[in-house]
């Protein structure tokens, strides 16, 4: 029997919400001008990793959305934690939104998209969403990394912890 996938799909999302919320929260205190500091990851900077994970959720809610050729290259990191602070919120309700718009079976339809190469793809809505979630817990770990380098203690965003909170 396989499980009910709304439900998952749209609490996974809500868990990716209160991640960023409480990473974004945590950033909060790094003195601006360490903000850009490069730290060596693979975005080099808080600002910049942060950027990245809020241009990922971006470009896969355009792709869910019927815009098969959306593009990370195509999108532009906000201008300044504060305009990141002001986005995210919005693009999370998007997100959560969409995910109530639709059923389980809805979410078992086919993603279709090309990528930079232009070669096209697909795969389930659901295991987009997942995708997402997973993207950013990915790059949530390298921010917690980089705030200890800051010497601030990172939050604990595991899933298990969202799940405590609840």
């Amino acid at each position: 029997m396989q499980p009910d996938i709304g439900p998952v799909c749209q609490l996974q999302l809500e868990f990716m919400k209160w991640a960023d919320d409480t990473v974004l929260t945590a950033v909060s205190q790094v003195p601006p001008d360490k903000l850009g500091q490069d730290l060596g990851s693979s975005f080099k900077s808080l600002f910049d990793t942060l950027g990245h994970v809020y241009r990922g959720e971006l470009v896969w809610l355009k792709r869910v959305q019927g815009q098969p050729d959306a593009k990370l290259a195509d999108i532009e990191n906000p201008a300044d934690m504060a305009a990141l602070g002001q986005a995210w919120p919005e693009l999370h309700r998007k997100w959560i939104d969409w995910s109530r718009s639709l059923s389980s079976e809805g979410l078992q339809e086919p993603l279709i998209m090309r990528t930079a190469q232009g070669a096209e793809s697909q795969l389930p809505l659901w295991q987009a969403v997942l995708h997402v979630v997973n993207h950013g817990s990915y790059h949530r770990g390298q921010v917690a990394t980089m705030l200890r380098q800051s010497g601030i203690k990172p939050p604990g965003t595991d899933l298990v912890t969202f799940y405590r909170t609840r």
